[in-house]
């Protein structure tokens, strides 16, 4: 695993995370804790953070479920066990690199230590992404029906944007299934450039080449099958499944405010939540750490009182972002750990 994921990256995003975390709680602290917000905490009703933890790991176990039901579409099946690993380790990779651009490379490297071929690993992470952008556009409409004349043109903008990225991603999956030689053509092109060949070489390009084109055929195919007519019973529990993790996110801010007797706008919530969700993925800096504590600071004017807007951003971050981190953390170590422990044997 370290020979293929770049570590060292990992942890210079992870240390970033860190300084910036820490920035923040402490800014946070400092312009909004006082006497009243000791005493708010201190009645807080345990219960109800019992509740949120168990609605993040609600969450991860139904984000890790596609995973376990389109690998047996692809006929590569693996453990409920491995789809957490996938989730948990990827979602790691993910929190710690700007964009979050390290998540799917890591899932698919993680599901090709399960014995999947890259080409079928890249067509269940690609088709979950697909299906996971098909959610939130659902909900964008959603929330432009019931909150349309309300909305500033920011918020419609960032409607607009996860629509254009679903469809993104859904014109990529269709290329995949329908012009997989156009693919293995523009392969071609870049490997036949004759700077390329005077740096690489014509053999070693050649083999690269048949390695790139056969898992081209791998994802073609299994796109193919994930998408057809016989497994749209896959993909509707897959769609579900997303829709069940998702709202147990949603739940977990409501869930705090519960804890601290605090009832509030739960539409307006989960909007300002959706817009917090929408934006983050953008974020250059790893995990938006930082911008999404001050982000939500701000989104929460108006609904939540002022003496507890600071703890209650701070425990919301600590359940929805920190706490994956540290599993995922722990799961990407014991990966490593596994990783190195096969490469002694061999």
């Amino acid at each position: 695993m370290q020979g293929n994921i770049d570590l060292g990256k990992a942890k210079r995003g992870l240390l970033i995370v860190i300084l910036l975390g820490v920035l923040a709680i402490t800014v946070i602290i400092a312009l909004t804790f006082n006497k009243r917000t000791l005493g708010a905490l201190a009645k807080i009703d345990i219960t109800f953070l019992f509740l949120a933890i168990l609605a993040m790991i609600l969450s991860w176990v139904f984000s890790a479920l596609p995973f376990y039901i389109l690998t047996r579409v692809v006929k590569q099946p693996i453990s409920f066990a491995s789809s957490l690993f996938v989730y948990l380790g990827g979602s790691f990779f993910g929190l710690v690199t700007p964009f979050g651009s390290g998540l799917i490379p890591a899932q698919v490297f993680i599901l090709t230590g399960n014995r999947l071929s890259p080409g079928q690993a890249a067509a269940v992470t690609g088709s979950r992404a697909t299906i996971s952008s098909w959610l939130f556009v659902l909900l964008g409409a959603a929330i432009f029906l019931a909150f349309g004349s309300s909305l500033s043109s920011s918020a419609k903008a960032g409607i607009l944007g996860i629509a254009i990225a679903a469809t993104v991603w859904s014109l990529i999956i269709l290329f995949f299934i329908k012009l997989p030689e156009k693919a293995k053509s523009a392969v071609d092109g870049i490997f036949n450039n004759r700077l390329v060949v005077r740096i690489f070489g014509r053999d070693r390009l050649g083999k690269a080449k048949t390695r790139i084109n056969s898992e081209i055929d791998y994802l073609n195919l299994s796109l193919k099958d994930l998408f057809s007519y016989s497994n749209v019973p896959a993909i509707l529990t897959s769609f579900l499944s997303e829709v069940t993790a998702w709202l147990a996110i949603f739940s977990v801010l409501p869930l705090i405010l519960f804890g601290f007797g605090v009832r509030s706008n739960f539409a307006q919530l989960v909007f300002r939540l959706f817009l917090l969700f929408s934006v983050a993925p953008a974020s250059p800096v790893p995990g938006g750490s930082g911008l999404v504590e001050g982000a939500l600071v701000a989104l929460l004017s108006g609904l939540v009182p002022t003496i507890i807007k600071g703890v209650i951003v701070l425990i919301w971050r600590l359940l929805t972002y920190y706490l994956t981190l540290l599993v995922g953390g722990i799961v990407v170590l014991r990966l490593v750990a596994r990783s190195a422990h096969g490469n002694q044997t061999r």
